[in-house]
């Protein structure tokens, strides 16, 4: 039986079995007869972590991998240009429908509602507050949505061509918002975690860099890293699975999708070094459990 555990920050993680319950389930990787044991793009920290092992009761961090970002867009994401193509149609050919111009409305509605509900689908938390108007609507790009709308209100007072023009910035602006979105799912999702005893977690425990949200352990934020990273914001979450509880560290794109914070995309930059060169807690926690590392019995 699968259930849904729903974290504080708006994150929802799929749960099954314990033991898939780190690597992930097979049905997320059709291309594979199994969960992979690597994913292009994985990582390891480096020498200053102390890593479990995956097929043994140790101590350290490991891994959480997250439903993939990619195939949660791929049909809304794929049909949008079709429906917006679509809806120049009825008045490209006029006469042919019983309304030209809300068969045309309705379509184009579509191909926009599609690309908004994909990229819904990818957040697992809150977005993140940026600065500046136009970044507030990313992966949306509303530089080119704006003045597009306001030609096409301009084309029903003045020159009905003026219509034309502003469906190719529409157009436009649609294949940069289909871009951004690709970038922010093309990265691997998870997030790392270390087994704790509550009453081991402090602010003591927090090595330099991060700045205390709890004193005490809880399920929710934790810490928050205080250097700037672009584009991200890193965390310390407490999470429970069972009688288990976590430290689970995130790397969280401002559009709030998680990202795995050791991909060669963030170790070969040095704006994540500091962050990624020692672990967020000074202790190795506690053991993990066998039942996230053996498979067992269904």
């Amino acid at each position: 039986m699968r259930t849904k555990y729903e974290q504080p920050d708006g994150i929802v993680v799929q749960a099954a079995r314990d033991s898939d319950w780190l690597r992930g389930e097979s049905r997320w990787y059709p291309a594979s007869e199994s969960t992979p044991a690597n994913l292009a793009g994985e990582e390891n920290p480096g020498g200053n972590w102390e890593l479990a092992s995956t097929s043994e009761v140790t101590r350290g961090w490991m891994r959480q991998r997250l439903n993939p970002l990619g195939p949660r867009i791929l049909y809304t994401t794929a049909w949008a240009p079709f429906f917006l193509i679509a809806s120049v149609l009825p008045l490209a050919f006029p006469d042919r429908t019983p309304d030209d111009q809300l068969v045309a409305i309705s379509l184009f509605s579509v191909s926009w509602f599609l690309l908004l509900t994909g990229f819904r689908r990818l957040q697992e938390g809150l977005p993140i507050p940026v600065e500046g108007f136009l970044e507030k609507f990313y992966p949306f790009d509303i530089a080119l949505i704006l003045p597009a709308a306001i030609i096409f209100s301009l084309h029903i007072v003045i020159d009905s061509r003026l219509g034309w023009l502003s469906f190719l910035l529409f157009a436009l602006a649609q294949y940069r918002t289909i871009q951004n979105i690709i970038l922010v799912a093309g990265q691997n999702s998870a997030r790392w975690l270390l087994p704790i005893n509550p009453e081991d977690y402090s602010k003591d425990v927090l090595t330099e860099g991060w700045i205390v949200v709890s004193n005490n352990f809880r399920i929710g934020t934790l810490a928050q890293w205080e250097g700037p990273l672009p584009e991200y914001v890193a965390n310390l979450i407490g999470v429970t699975r069972g009688d288990s509880n976590f430290v689970a560290f995130t790397l969280m794109h401002r559009v709030g999708t998680i990202h795995d914070a050791f991909s060669d995309t963030f170790i070969s930059d040095s704006r994540f070094e500091s962050l990624l060169f020692s672990p967020p807690l000074m202790i190795a926690g506690e053991a993990w459990s066998e039942r996230f590392l053996a498979p067992t019995e269904t």
